[in-house]
This record gives C-alpha cells, sequence and structure tokens, in this order.
C-alpha cells in the first residue's frame, strides 16, 4: 500500500497554492450548486489484496447558507490484484462539507460522510461473490477528509481533495487523493448595501448608518443603552437615563451640570447650585438660591433684596422682617425687637421666622 504520508504531503502542496492566491478577505460569493470531475488516485487497503490505482470522480453539492455544503460522489477505479488479474472498484457516497473562505473565491474545507464500496472481477463468484484473489462485493465505508479549492475564475476552481475510507467492519481503510475542477453553478456575488462587512443575505438590519459598530447580525450596537450606536457615539458611557442629543452626549439645558433626564428640576436659573438631583439650594431659606445669595448666611425671619441680602430700613441695629417696631426714630436705643423702651412693637405683616419675598 502506498504511503499515506505521501498523500497527505501532496494535498498540503495544493492547500499551500491555495492560499498563495487567495487574501484575508471572505469569498465574495454565495454559492448554490457545484459540480465537479477530478482524476483521483487510490491507495487499497491491505485486506482488499489491490493494488494502488488510479481513477476517475464526479461530484455534485448543494451549498446551505452556512458555509456547509452536501455533497454526492461516485468513484470508479480500475485497480489490479496482487496477482496480477484485472479488478474494478466503485464508490458512491455522501458528505457533508464545512467550507472557509481565505480569499475572494478560494475556500479549504473539511469534509465527513458515509460510502459504499463496490468490488468486482470475473473471479468473484458464488452468493455471496468471493474470491482468493481480491475483494469482492459492497462494503460500508465512514469517509473523511481534507481539501481546498484555488478560485481559477468568479465560478470555476481547481479543487484538490485527500480522503480516507474506513471500513465499516474495520478490515480495512482506503486512503486516496483527487485533483479536479468544480464549476458552481447559480453562484452570485455577495452585497454589503450598508456597509457594515455583514452581508445582505446575513444582514438583519440592512440600514445600518456608516460608521456605527455592528454584531455577527449586521444589527448597530449601543454599550451605554442611550439610543445612539457604538461608533457614531461621542460619549460612550453614557449614564442610564441622561438624555442625550444626536452625538450621545448627555444635554443640560439649564446649564446646572445634572443632565436632562436625570435633571428634577429643568429650569434652575444660571449660576445657582443645584444639589444631585438638579434641584436649586438655599441654605439660609430666604428664597434667594445658593450661588446668587449674596448674602448666604442671612437670619431665619430677615426679609432680603433680590441679591439674597437683608435691609435696615431704621438704622436701628435689627434687620428687616425681624425689626418689630421698623420705624424706630434715629439714635434711639432698641430692644433685640428693635423697640425703642416703652413702645409698643407694631403689627407684623407676617409670622415670626418667615422670609420676606423681594419679589412679592
Amino acid at each position: 500500500m502506498a504511503s499515506p504520508h505521501r498523500l497527505m504531503r501532496w494535498l498540503s502542496v495544493a492547500l499551500l497554492i491555495s492560499a498563495a492566491f487567495g487574501s484575508a478577505e471572505a469569498q465574495a460569493r454565495r454559492y448554490l450548486v457545484e459540480l465537479g470531475a477530478a482524476g483521483g488516485y487510490t491507495s487499497f487497503g491491505d485486506a482488499t489484496l489491490l493494488e494502488s490505482s488510479p481513477g476517475a470522480l464526479a461530484r455534485a453539492a448543494f451549498w446551505t447558507p452556512f458555509n456547509v455544503s452536501l455533497e454526492a460522489e461516485v468513484g470508479f477505479f480500475s485497480p489490479s490484484t496482487r496477482s496480477g488479474a484485472d479488478w474494478s472498484a466503485r464508490s458512491i457516497g455522501g458528505s457533508a462539507l464545512y467550507n472557509v473562505g481565505i480569499g475572494r473565491s478560494s475556500t479549504v474545507f473539511l469534509r465527513a460522510g458515509y460510502a459504499s464500496m463496490s468490488y468486482d472481477s470475473d473471479l468473484c463468484t458464488g452468493v455471496p461473490p468471493r474470491s482468493l484473489f481480491g475483494a469482492c462485493g459492497s462494503s460500508g465505508a465512514v469517509t473523511g477528509g481534507v481539501g481546498a479549492r484555488i478560485g481559477l475564475g468568479e465560478t470555476i476552481m481547481l479543487r484538490a481533495d485527500g480522503f480516507a475510507l474506513r471500513s465499516s467492519s474495520g478490515d480495512f481503510t482506503n486512503l486516496g487523493a483527487s485533483l479536479g475542477i468544480a464549476v458552481m453553478l447559480g453562484s452570485k456575488p455577495l452585497t454589503d448595501a450598508d456597509g457594515d462587512s455583514v452581508y445582505d443575505f446575513n444582514d438583519e438590519c440592512p440600514d445600518t448608518p456608516a460608521g456605527a459598530v455592528v454584531d455577527g447580525n449586521g444589527c448597530p450596537t449601543d454599550a451605554d443603552a442611550d439610543g445612539v450606536s457604538d461608533g457614531l457615539d461621542r460619549c460612550p458611557t453614557t449614564a442610564a437615563g441622561e438624555a442625550v442629543d444626536g452625538s450621545g452626549c448627555p444635554r443640560d439645558q439649564d446649564g446646572d451640570s445634572v443632565p436632562d433626564g436625570l435633571d428634577q428640576c429643568a429650569s434652575t436659573p444660571a449660576g445657582a447650585a443645584v444639589d444631585a438631583a438638579g434641584c436649586p439650594l438655599d441654605t439660609d431659606e430666604d428664597k434667594i438660591f445658593d450661588g446668587l445669595d449674596r448674602c448666604p448666611a442671612t437670619p431665619l425671619g430677615a426679609s432680603v433684596d433680590q441679591l439674597g441680602c437683608p435691609g435696615d430700613a431704621d438704622g436701628d441695629g435689627v434687620l428687616d422682617g425681624l425689626d418689630r417696631c421698623p420705624r424706630t426714630p434715629p439714635d434711639a436705643p432698641v430692644n433685640a425687637s428693635g423697640c425703642p423702651s416703652g413702645v409698643a412693637p407694631e403689627q407684623s405683616s407676617g409670622r415670626p421666622g418667615q422670609r420676606a419675598n423681594p419679589n412679592e
């Protein structure tokens, strides 16, 4: 039996040639039907008593959209026995091939399947047929192999195969190699209308904007879930709930550094200090927001102007709003309520401790 290593080396050369023709690109066409013919050489297992022999093979395959092709193959060989008698061998089988594109029109593949091998000669007699000189009758075999198609054009390929057929009884293994031509019928160019590197026939989102990052189905990804696709999102780590502009960056209409969508007080005056919810702070509770309040430590109850500062209209040292006698004569000594000794407080227009609003 010829050395299987020699057959594998022959196929390795074919694979290297195929790689040289290819590039790192994926195949640029979608295949439907493959028809092929090849010349082959088979080394028969010792138990068959047959010498190695050239032969011919014919193939027909249907390609699925998942890089898998389903193939039927017929082989014809005319070996001689070790005693010199003429013999014939035929194979009929089916295989599944997993195909990987290595260029715009080249592929490598793995194959596995099942075949029936038939051996016949005038020396095969009886039922079932037998002979002392060589194998007779039929036997099933598990098949496997590797190969490559080298693109000679858009639809014509040079095909090289290396294969093994293991008798289902385990008695022998035939090894073989073939070289031939494959014609791809119904072949169509693969298109990518939106340019996202996912071909249209696999693209579940065929209108992806240019520049957007997509998943394996051709649909844009959005890591921060802000509605702006990755690749177009200039702020790709936006916090959940933030409203964003067309570039994916948070909006802040009132300029308080709390993004819209998280801002619970969306109309804060410019310059006002805010809390984490975007609402203005008023530490001294004088209704003038921190950041705008020029007198941020006004005592509770004192009336203030629009800058947040308290007044003292009668100049008695008791702030308006706290002064129960707001019209004390100049230089008159007053008590803590702003009233001179012996003078009754005037009727207050507000409750003690209540702020006066300068805008009212």
